[in-house]
């Protein structure tokens, strides 16, 4: 797999190989016939393997009108890895949700809309809490993982202007995004 590199690889991680993908016939869904990486800065990989069928729907549908839609732009890899590591969900939701901001930042966003879509994934994509527990079969006790959606509802139209309007005239850290609340009243 070819590593890709830029200006931003040392700060923000980079990309192994390019996106290579078969569009399905409904023109939304798309299947990785290659696959393809992400190393974050602090070396962890977040691997699409060939075969993974990506959406974008990670990144919450109301925000495409102000970012674009999630294949298109700098920010389709991350688009990518994110969708994958948002259905495996075998990393905690907030980790996964950091990763689609660095790896937006290595795939050559600007600060500010990475981070209004660090923002958008962090407070209204998906979300998932992971429960071991132990039962009894036929005597045995069991370990099981169960995995519980938490992801919010969707932000109504009045949210996203608020949160365009916020980052379009706020300087706010990567770091306190997911402390930062932004409400319409915030105008």
């Amino acid at each position: 797999m070819a590593e890709s590199s830029s200006p931003a690889a040392e700060r923000w991680g980079h990309f192994l190989g390019e996106v290579v993908a078969r569009w399905g016939n409904d023109g939304r869904l798309m299947t990785l016939v290659e696959p393809f990486a992400y190393v974050d800065p602090r070396g962890a990989k977040w691997a699409a393997p060939s075969g993974s069928v990506v959406n974008g729907a990670s990144i919450p549908q109301p925000f495409w009108s102000l970012i674009g839609g999630p294949f298109a732009g700098q920010f389709r890899n991350a688009s990518v890895v994110h969708d994958v590591a948002c259905e495996l969900r075998d990393r905690p939701w907030r980790a996964v949700h950091r990763m689609f901001y660095e790896a937006c930042r290595c795939g050559g966003v600007g600060a500010v809309p990475a981070k209004t879509m660090y923002y958008a994934v962090f407070h209204f994509g998906p979300r998932w809490q992971v429960e071991e527990r132990t039962t009894l079969v036929a005597g045995e006790p069991r370990r099981e993982t169960w995995l519980i959606d938490e992801t919010p509802e969707p932000p109504n139209a009045a949210e996203v202007e608020a949160v365009a309007r916020f980052f379009a005239t706020h300087q706010v850290a990567a770091d306190d995004i997911p402390t930062l609340s932004i409400t319409p009243a915030d105008e």
